[in-house]
Order: C-alpha cells, then sequence, then structure tokens
C-alpha cells in the first residue's frame, strides 16, 4: 500500500510539472519575444497565480497521500 501511494504522489506531482510547462510554454511562446504574449497584448495575463495555486493544491494532496496514516490499527 506504501509502494502505491508514493506511485501516486509521484504520478501527481509529474503531472503538474507537465501542466505547468504546457501552459508556460503556451504563455510565452517558441518565437521571440515571447511570441504568444505580443500577439495579443490586450488578452494577455499572467499564468503565475494559476500554477501557483494549482502546483500549491497537488503539493499538498501528494504529501498528504505519503503523510499516510499515523494511527496504527491492531
Amino acid at each position: 500500500m506504501r509502494v502505491l501511494r508514493w506511485i501516486l504522489a509521484a504520478l501527481m506531482v509529474a503531472g503538474a510539472v507537465w501542466i505547468s510547462a504546457d501552459m508556460l510554454n503556451e504563455a510565452y511562446g517558441a518565437g521571440p519575444p515571447y511570441y504568444g504574449r505580443t500577439v495579443n497584448m490586450d488578452k494577455w495575463t499572467s499564468p503565475w497565480l494559476a500554477l501557483v495555486a494549482i502546483d500549491s493544491l497537488v503539493l499538498l494532496i501528494a504529501l498528504t497521500l505519503l503523510r499516510g496514516r499515523t494511527d496504527k490499527r491492531r
């Protein structure tokens, strides 16, 4: 059961990293200078607030999973 928790937590963190990288790539674009940001400058918003919220939530859930039960049933 402990290994399953570690695997689930690792998958959650990997998914959060993938989503964060994808959002940053989309926001800042691949072309110079930050193609995605300059095309529609009036509609552009920074992705950092959403990323911090998503990553914090995933980290909190992953740490809760890894903590497990503190009381041992007999």
